[in-house]
């Protein structure tokens, strides 16, 4: 069977997903929709809710390569075997390459296994109806095999955070980076290209001046900017924006931090006034960044796969750029975050307070956190090369 997501946005803004046997249309699949509807929908985002169905998908994909129906064998008491759950595991974590052995990475793995089991413990409940201690403990302990599979695959905390804490850009990429904010049409030979090629240079330039998410970026509105008054830097506003029933992308950038004030310096303000009033397509849309080209997408806000391709074709022209992705843009802000706190002497705690208001983090955010700790560990480096190169020095002196 051919199983497809179908994506819907409500009247009043709402997005929303449901699974469909692709073969025979219709009506979505009853029981991922009812799990959905009933047990995710109002406790989680449009986002979610889209990664819960595709482990849900997989499941059913799986349930039709196995020729069983798991909603017709839990009444009669026929849970997963080890086998089977090994078998639901390999096809949860394969990749969609067309290669047996290709895997998706560890993390979107562990996340379709940790869904999977949330539905096929909702499902067997559903369908059994009554459950005594005995049925409960056999669903109980077909949830806690197949959640096995996380903890045997998971890979150590530490390390990812390691490998967090050491991103920023490359300095020829930051050197490309500059260029191109000086020059944004650099390279530009048509007219036409000019207005896309101004659009696509702020809004990276707004990236790296404020680190905030693409998502809180391709969400701001032309009410979000504030120009510069009375001594004031022009700031951007950003604002929390799920189901915004102004917003015709289906797939909904939605800032994932809270709403907060940022700050951007007069050169982006600059810029930005002149794609506004310029280049800006003028019809009737509220949002700041939108789509230039022709054809019935024209005056829509750029989506998130629009940014990554007009992210694509700067690469393509300004090969320096190859390493730049915009959660690398947020990285290397909180690295020069870090760097200017320490050269301003701020306080641990003040630092961190003042890092987590401008990255739209709840107060005791670990990731402030973890971005403090990067450098201080940098600093622990430092001093730790200074007492080598001192014990260095002191074995060459020659002692009376």
């Amino acid at each position: 069977m051919n199983y497809k997501v179908k994506h819907f946005v409500t009247y009043d803004g709402e997005r929303f997903s449901q699974l469909y046997d692709a073969e025979e249309g219709g009506f979505p699949l009853y029981y991922p929709t009812s799990y959905i509807a009933r047990s995710v929908r109002s406790r989680a985002t449009h986002k979610t809710q889209q990664v819960h169905l595709e482990a849900v998908k997989r499941v059913c994909e799986w349930e039709a390569q196995q020729n069983i129906r798991l909603a017709l064998r839990f009444p009669s008491r026929q849970f997963l075997q080890q086998f089977e759950i090994d078998s639901l595991v390999k096809h949860l974590v394969s990749s969609r390459s067309g290669r047996d052995w290709d895997v998706i990475c560890r993390d979107k793995a562990n996340t379709y296994i940790a869904y999977a089991a949330r539905y096929l413990r909702w499902l067997a409940c559903e369908v059994i109806g009554e459950i005594g201690a005995d049925v409960k403990a056999a669903i109980d302990e077909q949830h806690h095999s197949l959640i096995s599979a996380v903890a045997r695959k998971s890979g150590s905390s530490s390390a990812s955070k390691q490998r967090i804490s050491v991103m920023q850009l490359p300095n020829e990429t930051t050197q490309a980076l500059f260029e191109l904010f000086k020059n944004p049409l650099n390279g530009v030979k048509k007219e036409g290209d000019q207005g896309p090629r101004m659009r696509n240079v702020v809004m990276l330039r707004i990236l790296y001046e404020t680190g905030m998410r693409r998502g809180e970026l391709l969400s701001l509105k032309l009410a979000n900017f504030v120009e510069a008054i009375a001594g004031e830097s022009a700031r951007l506003r950003i604002e929390r924006n799920h189901h915004d029933k102004l917003d015709s992308r289906v797939h909904q950038p939605v800032a994932k931090t809270l709403g907060r004030i940022v700050n951007i310096s007069a050169e982006t303000e600059q810029q930005l006034i002149r794609y506004r009033d310029k280049w800006r397509p003028s019809d009737g849309s509220d949002f700041l960044f939108l789509n230039h080209r022709g054809g019935r997408f024209q005056s829509n806000p750029v989506t998130e796969t629009g940014f990554n391709s007009a992210l694509d074709k700067l690469k393509e022209a300004f090969p320096a750029l190859e390493p730049l992705h915009p959660h690398l843009l947020r990285h290397d802000w909180n690295y020069r975050f870090s760097k200017l706190a320490d050269k301003e002497g701020l306080e641990f705690e003040t630092e961190r307070t003042m890092r987590e208001m401008l990255m739209g983090w709840k107060p005791n955010s670990n990731m402030s956190l973890l971005y403090n700790q990067r450098h201080i560990q940098e600093r622990v480096n430092d001093i730790g090369r200074e007492l080598a190169s001192d014990t260095m020095h002191r074995g060459q002196k020659k002692w009376p």
